[in-house]
């Protein structure tokens, strides 16, 4: 009888393996490699660099894509099976639907664990020093940091928006200087202007042309009727900081950059203050939970893949991405959720995993009495 699990496992085995890395791939690609790509191109970034971007983030997306394949790979494998009438047959041969579903359940514990491992460990380490290595790779290329269209708030003291960027060229430029309250003091806005980095002194040097300002009011700034012209110039070069981002980003660390320990003693430290943590026992919560994931969908995923016996690839893809989908809509409610502990947000994070669990037992239950 040792045949029929290990039959049973290859299958999902391999469509785990196809069903990982088409979902990995796309998200890859929605994510950084259309960025990653531009720098390769246009900034004439290393190969050596762009592969180690892409290996430190490859843990973080693993964290959502491995659940997600393990889903798939239980819905086509088992889709495949019932439409190829195997699973009629195994039990018309005296092996209960428990003792088929046993080896996929045992295998979902174990990619269980290992998620686990990515979300407390793996996953923390190596979204720091993804950071670390953008940043560092941003001293020599500077023009990095600064994205079309976007408000840049990386720079101390400043906001920066740029409308259109062509390597160290940039055009349609706004910068904002705060004060120490975080108010807009100044702006100025400059038609073109060119990026040169200065690796050594960890400095930006950003020279701009036709440029107008705008001061504000310092005892109010937020009122536009007190707002005065500033300079005007054809030429106005102005130095920003990269040694107070890089010392900053070194000594601060977000909560999702915390290893599990250290996510802990952070809710025990805010204990101790008599503060509620209400976002690092979220984001403790989560992690756990989505390892806890990889059980939750393949108990859905067995008898719904045995009740379509379907072959075609598409069903289970739909299916699967249907009930993802869902699980993560729970997950982002919770989150926006998680400064009114009133309303549970933890509970509400957990959920989806209860319910699966329970509904795919009960479906299990059901079948094996058919």
């Amino acid at each position: 009888m040792k045949i029929l699990p290990k039959y049973i496992t290859r299958q999902v085995v391999i469509t785990l393996f196809f069903s990982l890395g088409v979902f990995t791939f796309v998200l890859l690609l929605a994510r950084m490699l259309k960025k990653l790509s531009e720098m390769l191109v246009n900034r004439h970034m290393s190969l050596e660099s762009i592969g180690m971007f892409i290996v430190l983030l490859l843990p973080y997306v693993l964290s959502f894509t491995l659940p997600m394949a393990l889903l798939a790979a239980t819905l086509l494998a088992f889709g495949r099976m019932s439409a190829d009438n195997e699973i009629t047959a195994m039990r018309a041969s005296g092996v209960g639907l428990g003792r088929v579903a046993a080896p996929v359940i045992l295998l979902s514990v174990a990619m269980a664990c290992l998620c686990l491992y990515i979300n407390t460990t793996l996953g923390p380490r190596c979204r720091f020093e993804f950071r670390n290595l953008f940043l560092n790779v941003s001293t020599h290329q500077p023009e990095a940091l600064l994205e079309e269209k976007t408000y840049v708030k990386d720079f101390p003291g400043y906001v920066i928006y740029v409308g259109k960027k062509d390597k160290n060229v940039i055009e349609d430029i706004t910068l904002y200087t705060l004060d120490a309250s975080g108010n807009v003091a100044s702006s100025l806005r400059a038609q073109r202007g060119i990026v040169t980095g200065k690796p050594e002194e960890r400095k930006v040097l950003l020279d701009l042309y036709h440029v107008r300002g705008e001061v504000r009011d310092s005892k109010d700034p937020t009122d536009p009727r007190k707002i005065r012209p500033g300079i005007t110039a054809e030429h106005y070069p102005v130095e920003l900081d990269l040694g107070a981002i890089y010392n900053q980003t070194m000594m601060t660390r977000q909560l999702n950059d915390l290893q599990m320990p250290e996510l802990m003693a952070e809710i025990r430290n805010l204990r101790a203050k008599g503060l509620y943590p209400s976002a690092a026992l979220m984001e403790a919560h989560q992690r756990v939970a989505a390892a806890v994931a990889c059980v939750a969908f393949v108990l859905i995923g067995i008898p719904l893949g045995i009740k379509t016996s379907r072959r075609e690839t598409s069903i289970g893809i739909a299916i699967s991405l249907g009930l993802a989908v869902a699980y993560y809509f729970a997950i982002v409610l919770a989150n926006a959720l998680r400064n009114k502990p009133h309303l549970f947000p933890e509970a509400i994070l957990w959920s989806p995993n209860l319910v699966f669990e329970l509904l795919g037992l009960w479906l299990l239950w059901r079948l094996s009495r058919v």
